[in-house]
């Protein structure tokens, strides 16, 4: 779960907040803490805390909140590398036979350590900040706190559409900075071409209150695909495909609108994807400026692709 939908000031204070949103002045003020400096700060937290795995679910949800509100990534990126290279650390305050204990196991490895190198609960929670956000993606407001007499409890501020799309933006850059082999696989690539190059455009319906329309949700949806391909593109083009038949054979083989076949991620499909790209690359009726060159560009890296698969 993820309290970013949560109105400001209704709960606790994440005490990892302050240290988390610190990193995106860290290239401006030198008095902010370094990335190195900030991770060990954290482990250090965490590991002497009594409930280390409610602790690290604070982290990482202080962590996805910053993300997803942010529109630089490359301080969280340096602050996951800082995190990486700490030491295993042996939780130190946890009471024996405690609900901490137990919920401790899920996240230190046989040694009874937690490993920072495997980012203890990042990846289960990624995996449902990103499924939340997309649900909640055509939300056209977060509600916010309000002062004064006049004040609605429900006053909007934020769209869920961007909470998702700079969410999507990170995890395409952590997944080529790791080449694949870090805490987003490639497949999330695959999931974001096939449901978005693989139809033929908005879904009609009638949008209900504070909800983006049809055709405001698949210009989204192009625009995380294009962002998906043209930043973690080659990640899953160099992925071994036996690989990807073995963990996800029933998703590369589902039939669907424009691609009703079942041989998986063949070159052809690849083929279809950068079509389809391109022609979203010149629709200038219903998708706007920035969204037809980052279409635009994403077609470019699946021509590149299938020419060094001819060269």
């Amino acid at each position: 779960m993820t309290t970013i939908f949560d109105v400001p000031g209704s709960g606790t204070p994440n005490p990892f907040s302050t240290s988390i949103q610190d990193l995106l002045h860290s290239a401006s003020t030198s008095s902010a803490p370094t990335p190195d400096e900030t991770a060990a700060r954290l482990v250090l937290t965490i590991t002497t805390s009594s409930d280390p795995s409610h602790a690290l679910w604070q982290l990482w949800d202080a962590f996805f909140i910053a993300v997803a509100t942010s529109t630089s990534h490359a301080p969280f990126l340096a602050l996951l590398k800082a995190l990486r290279v700490q030491p295993p650390t042996q939780p130190s305050n946890v009471a024996a036979g405690s609900n901490a204990e137990n919920q401790l196991r899920s996240y230190v490895q046989d040694d009874g350590k937690l490993h920072w190198s495997k980012l203890p609960r990042f990846s289960s929670q990624w995996r449902d900040v990103h499924d939340i956000l997309k649900v909640w993606r055509d939300w056209d407001g977060v509600r916010t706190s309000s002062a004064g007499a006049d004040a609605t409890p429900d006053s909007l501020a934020s769209s869920g559409d961007v909470y998702y799309l700079h969410f999507c933006v990170f995890s395409a850059e952590l997944l080529k900075m790791t080449k694949g082999k870090g805490e987003v696989h490639p497949v999330w690539v695959f999931y974001a071409c096939r449901d978005v190059l693989e139809s033929e455009g908005p879904q009609s319906y009638q949008p209900k209150a504070h909800r983006m329309t049809p055709e405001q949700v698949w210009a989204l949806d192009v625009r995380v695909a294009a962002t998906w391909m043209r930043v973690g593109g080659r990640t899953l083009w160099e992925t071994n495909q036996e690989e990807l038949r073995r963990h996800w054979a029933a998703a590369l083989d589902e039939r669907t609108v424009l691609w009703p076949r079942v041989d998986g991620l063949t070159q052809e499909r690849w083929q279809l994807w950068g079509e389809r790209l391109q022609a979203l690359g010149t629709d200038e009726k219903t998708l706007d400026t920035e969204t037809r060159a980052v279409a635009a560009e994403a077609a470019q890296v699946v021509e590149g692709f299938l020419k060094e698969s001819v060269a």
